[in-house]
């Protein structure tokens, strides 16, 4: 089964020795490679270009901005330096990690496009250690050496939003707690699909997922959020971590995955995975037209406001006592207004009696292939629960199949299977 690579980057003031770190993470370990920045700043010493930096213009570099070709990019000392997406993206996909040694700006925004990322913080043991050693380097004046201890200082005001510190005082102490958090992150779950022991416990459960292999599947994931003025907003429970269950499920399938998702608390699928956000109803909408364009499949597990205010006040209303009015009007059928070129599976919270005909009524109103029914009233399953179970219901008019209860990953990987072995059977009739 498909095993996702993994993002680290390390970052720290610049001559807390992270790129040294970061070359030997990669020499350490195969299927793992250092991804090398693309800057504007002159080549220094012994650099070699495609080895150590891209070297490029400025006109070059704006030029790869304006077509989105990074990942992150950065003002840093009066220059630039970038991340090429596409690259990064291509080795996870191929199972292979990724080193980066980038400043911290461009940690943070890795991080925000790619939420997987696994952030390093490395600071040698005080300030009169990190000055020695900029000062030992002889590649900076004076001058330099200053303005890099004054960006210091503000550059460790933004180690609350990495995963780990690494004090590197002795180098190989640093080294071997570095491997520490590697070994540590290879083993998570999301980074390894299902694991080849556990398929023998659920015969024939997973059957069907190989379908997937190389097809491109958008998921819709958590919640919308509709304005009612800058601050409050009406939106639907969901934490997300279904739709980035399923998005797991297909890319370990071999799929190529774009998660669309709003505001949630689960947003940080395996790294090959595309994330994109959104907030409301019709950006959500906007951006599914866009990407479905070229694609196989289409998960609708977004929990989509149902309503939305009619007219957003401005700014934040003040607070008022007694009671007020808030006009709302429906939210556009995502679903339905798509009117997908592709398959879509579309999902049904439902509670009470005649669920199954409720779900099956919602399947056909939206045109859908299949429909998740999950129950609402079920203890410990559905929204904003790490578990949930569920009945798949086809349009074709097969043989409904259960899902029995357990991990929301655990769900995923059998919709998945499940709807891989529908696809093919209607494809060869």
């Amino acid at each position: 089964m498909f095993s996702s690579g993994m993002l680290f980057v390390l970052a720290g003031p610049s001559g807390a020795g992270k790129t040294t770190l970061a070359h030997h993470l990669a020499a350490k370990y195969e299927d793992t490679n250092f991804s090398v920045s693309t800057t504007t700043r002159p080549s220094r010493g012994e650099e070699v270009h495609g080895k150590d930096y891209f070297f490029v213009d400025d006109d070059e570099f704006t030029r790869r901005i304006e077509n989105s070709c990074f990942l992150e990019w950065a003002h840093v000392h009066g220059n630039r330096y970038g991340t090429e997406s596409s690259w990064v993206r291509e080795q996870m996909a191929l199972g292979k990690s990724v080193i980066l040694d980038i400043d911290v700006q461009g940690a943070v925004l890795v991080k925000e496009a790619m939420p997987s990322a696994v952030l390093i913080f490395v600071l040698p043991a005080g300030s009169d250690v990190l000055r020695d050693r900029l000062e030992q380097r002889n590649t900076d004046s004076d001058k330099t050496v200053e303005k890099r201890m004054k960006a210091a200082a503000g550059e460790i005001s933004f180690m609350g939003v990495f995963d780990y510190y690494i004090c590197n005082e002795l180098l190989e102490d640093a080294k071997s707690e570095l491997e520490i958090v590697f070994l540590a992150e290879r083993m998570r779950l999301r980074n390894i699909g299902w694991p080849l022991e556990a398929l023998d416990y659920h015969s024939g459960y997973m059957n069907g997922l190989n379908y997937w292999q190389g097809k491109k599947v958008v998921v819709s994931s958590g919640p919308t959020r509709e304005m009612i003025d800058e601050v409050r907003f009406i939106s639907n429970r969901s934490s997300g971590l279904m739709g980035v269950s399923l998005a797991e499920a297909f890319l370990a399938a071999g799929a190529r995955v774009v998660l669309v998702s709003g505001p949630a608390f689960h947003m940080d699928p395996p790294g090959p995975v595309r994330i994109v956000k959104v907030g409301n109803t019709t950006d959500m909408m906007e951006s599914l037209k866009k990407e479905i364009v070229n694609a196989d499949f289409l998960v609708m597990a977004a929990a989509i406001a149902d309503y939305t205010p009619v007219s957003i006040a401005p700014a934040k209303m003040e607070r008022v006592e007694g009671e007020i009015s808030i006009l709302l009007e429906p939210t556009p059928d995502v679903t339905a207004s798509l009117s997908a070129p592709c398959p879509v599976l579309s999902f049904a919270l439902e509670y009470g009696k005649n669920a199954v005909e409720r779900a099956r009524g919602k399947m056909e109103r939206k045109g859908s292939t299949a429909v998740f029914l999950n129950m609402g009233d079920v203890q410990g399953a559905g929204m904003e629960t790490a578990c949930n179970s569920g009945t798949l219901l086809f349009a074709s008019g097969v043989k409904n199949v259960e899902i029995p209860f357990g991990s929301k990953k655990f769900i995923a990987f059998g919709i998945a299977a499940a709807l891989g072995r529908e696809m093919r059977n209607l494809e060869n009739g």
